[in-house]
């Protein structure tokens, strides 16, 4: 709104013609919204007047209120805005409110011959000369009503906005999208702001923003739905309606995520000791005064002193992962050849276990943010997050060349390779490449297709290399993210070479022959001066070094070594290279050269096998020779596997017969002294054995099982008794039981040493305990001597015949 004096006052008009009413033509180009006139009065007389308002055809269409009016400027303001459309009207001032009044024309009047135009709040106003009364009669000529106008335009509301534009892309959480619709109109033009709302997952409305123009940038807020609504209002704050967006579905932000193996990396640590408990050990078992212990892998290993024999206080390791202490070495077993031992032992444990990102498996997996892990660990891969899908290309795919774990040399064309991206308008690859991972990538190249040669380079500083590429569409001027190659060896040093003469699937066992092996090839390395070592190793047994000498450039380093098999284990010389190696399995043995400087050649490898140290064999099988009435006479052979020297021993109940060294191949004969047969109980099993031991130990048994039975026993003194003379009495006092059925004959004689001794029967006398007279008094021998016999038939007794003994005396 303006006050804006239309038509000033100069009272210039004389004359003194009076009139009630006094109207003045007046024009307005738009629409007007009038808040209140006034008119100037300079006369002395106070009249109650109002403003009136009549249409182009002198219609009153509007009055004022009223008032008494005084000198000067008098403001009249009508009962509420009066709004007046574009158009002509006749506007002025009556005294003829109450019926009476009257104005003269000088009391208000300005002379003007020409229209007079003022710009009231937007709207042009003009005023026209001459003065009108109500009925259209021109009352004064060349002159205006002087006139003060509180005014403006009249304000409308602004349209409704246009449509709104669907903003490109997916709505992704976090997004900065563009919204807009099309414009609102104005017919003032005084259109002021467009006021926004958002409508989040079908909630409420709630204002986001106002804005001058017809648009908005908005955060995508983390909903699934979105509405948006917006109002336009201008100066004055009439609003227009709303204008409402379709449902927009939001989703999560999308990302390119890489897939990776995961390296596991344990640290280990040692349990604590157990309880003593016993364990069978052999004697020439691999001892050591210490171990050592590798938290990396868990592994013990022998250190200090290292023997072949049991002693308390010493350390075994059975096993990488378990070890040992002698506390008390108990007995030896004869049967098993194994020493009885309490111990106490330990094992490795895992301490700690840690992830780390291994090699790339693929890259450009789209997901939603929280699929997978920003940088970790899940469903046993390691995840990495990349850039956003709607900000980004798909990524290349993971590096097919250089494989992993190859070594670079200096010089070389190494092939770089990689999987290319998915991305439809791909143009290019920028692959990088840094060195000793410092983390300062510098561009190789640009290249169209997804591989490029890269020359290795030949600085010794530099020792690893690790390459990445991306992709970049040109058109759009978008690139993906890297991805990433493993770290690669840069090898300066010239690797050497080995050629190893020993044949492949060998056996190796007790048998002559078979129980050494001969290691011998020859090492090469082109650098001049290195320290060339070559090495030797079965399975993951101790290295050995096998060979030593300062490379010339050009000359094999020959090498030999010769190892050998005892008791499953393998030497080298005195020095066991393994723990007991198992039988029917393959074994390992490596060798290769290494020159100190980091080049290692090739391992090469010979597979063989062992045979574990075999029991001599005897001839025949076990057997039950059933019921003897006379001592067995057996005939064997014994033969060993490994041609070792076999001991024999023979025995019966365990009471050993004889031991000697067999010639293996010869045939020998069991059979029990009379002195051991004799004693043997009737009736009852017996066992008589041969056992054959090599000189390892081995051993194997052949059994017979017997049951002595005997219908007659005759015993006769091995060693008879000297005498000087001839002896004319004796007394014997048997200690016998005889059951009902059996007999018994005693016999003697005095002239024992002869060729046929003279034999009495002195069975009567014996049993009757009395002595007896000899009748003989002849020898053919040069001494005398006294000799006794016993003959003891079963005959028809069930019960054992019993002879415990006998004593007496002679004369």
């Amino acid at each position: 709104m303006a006050v804006v004096t239309v038509v000033g006052n100069i009272n210039n008009v004389t004359g003194l013609t009076s009139y009630q009413t006094a109207l003045q033509k007046v024009k307005f180009d738009k629409p007007i919204n009038i808040n209140t006139m006034a008119f100037y009065f300079n006369g002395g007389t106070t009249y109650d007047c109002a403003w009136v308002v009549y249409s182009s055809g002198f219609d009153r269409i509007y009055q004022s209120y009223t008032k008494a009016v005084a000198y000067g400027w008098n403001e009249f303001r009508f009962n509420s805005f009066l709004n007046l459309p574009a158009g002509t009207y006749y506007i002025g001032v009556t005294t003829a409110v109450n019926g009476f009044g009257y104005l003269t024309t000088m009391q208000g009047l300005t002379f003007q011959s020409l229209d007079i135009t003022k710009d009231v709040g937007g709207v042009n106003v003009t005023v026209s000369p001459n003065v009108y009364s109500p009925d259209g009669t021109q009352i004064q000529t060349n002159a205006m009503l002087a006139m003060m106008i509180d005014g403006g335009i009249v304000n409308t509301a602004p349209s409704i906005p246009g449509s709104f534009t669907q903003p490109t892309g997916e709505l992704e959480s976090g997004d900065s999208k563009v919204f807009s619709v099309g414009s609102s109109s104005d017919a003032e033009s005084n259109l002021s702001k467009y006021v926004w709302e958002a409508s989040i997952n079908g909630g409420s409305f709630t204002k986001i923003g106002e804005t001058p123009t017809n648009n908005i940038t908005y955060i995508i807020p983390t909903a699934n739905s979105l509405k948006l609504r917006v109002k336009a209002v201008d100066s004055q704050g009439l609003e227009s309606g709303y204008r409402e967006s379709a449902v927009f579905t939001v989703t999560k932000p999308k990302y390119y995520w890489s897939k990776y193996n995961i390296v596991i990396t344990k640290k280990y640590k040692e349990d604590s000791w157990s309880s003593p408990y016993d364990i069978d050990v052999r004697p020439d078992a691999l001892c050591c005064s210490s171990y050592a212990f590798n938290t990396n892998n868990g592994a013990f290993s022998m250190s200090g002193a290292i023997i072949n024999e049991l002693k308390v206080g010493y350390y075994i390791v059975q096993s990488t992962g378990t070890v040992h202490v002698i506390d008390e070495i108990r007995w030896y077993d004869t049967n098993t050849g194994l020493y009885n031992v309490v111990v106490r032992s330990k094992n490795s444990v895992v301490d700690s276990s840690d992830n780390s990102k291994g090699t790339l498996i693929q890259s450009g997996i789209i997901a939603e943010e929280g699929t997978y892990p920003t940088d970790g660990v899940q469903s046993g891969y390691w995840w990495t997050r990349g850039s956003r899908v709607n900000q980004s290309i798909a990524p290349p795919g993971a590096f097919t060349s250089p494989e992993a774990g190859t070594v670079l040399k200096p010089g070389d064309k190494a092939v770089l390779a990689w999987g290319a991206s998915p991305a439809p308008g791909v143009t290019s690859y920028e692959p990088e490449r840094a060195f000793n991972e410092d983390g300062q990538f510098t561009i190789i190249g640009s290249v169209k297709s997804p591989n490029t040669t890269y020359g290795i380079t030949t600085d010794k500083t530099k020792t690893k290399v690790q390459f990445r590429v991306r992709a970049y569409d040109g058109i759009k001027g978008i690139l993906s993210d890297y991805i990433y190659s493993d770290i690669y060896t840069i090898q300066h040093n010239v690797i050497p070479t080995i050629l190893l003469n020993t044949d492949n699937n060998f056996i190796m066992s007790e048998t002559e022959g078979q129980n050494e092996v001969l290691v011998d090839g020859s090492a090469r390395d082109t650098d001049a001066n290195n320290n060339v070592i070559v090495k030797m190793q079965i399975n993951d047994g101790t290295i050995r070094n096998i060979q030593s000498a300062i490379s010339d450039g050009s000359t094999p380093i020959e090498f030999s070594k010769k190892i050998t098999y005892s008791n499953k284990r393998v030497y080298d010389g005195e020095t066991p290279l393994t723990n007991d190696l198992p039988e029917n399995v393959d074994h390992k043995l490596k060798v290769w050269a290494d020159d100190g400087q980091g080049g290692i050649s090739t391992v090469e490898e010979r597979t063989f096998r062992v045979i574990h140290n075999r029991p001599p064999v005897i001839s025949g099988t076990d057997e039950n020779l059933g019921e003897l009435l006379e001592r067995p006479l057996i005939t064997y052979q014994v033969d060993d596997p490994e041609k070792q020297t076999a001991t024999i021993t023979e025995r019966i109940n365990g009471q050993v017969i004889r031991t000697f060294d067999a010639e293996l191949g010869k045939e020998y004969k069991i059979e029990i002294p009379i002195e051991m047969w004799i004693p043997l109980q009737l009736e009852q099993e017996h066992k008589l054995t041969i056992e054959a031991k090599d000189t390892f130990g081995a051993k194997s048994t052949r059994t017979y099982t017997f049951t002595r039975t005997e219908d007659t026993i005759l015993l006769e003194l091995k060693n008879p008794f000297v005498t000087d003379i001839a002896a004319t009495r004796i007394l014997v006092t048997p200690d016998v039981y005889l059951p009902i059925g059996s007999t018994i004959l005693i016999e003697a004689c005095n002239n024992a040493f002869d060729e046929v001794p003279t034999w009495e029967d002195v069975t009567g006398m014996a049993m009757n305990k009395r002595g007896f007279h000899f009748t003989n008094t002849e020898k053919t021998a040069e001494q005398w001597g006294i000799n006794i016999r016993f003959t003891l038939h079963k005959g028809t007794a069930h019960d054992q015949v019993r002879f415990n003994g006998f004593g007496g005396a002679f004369d």
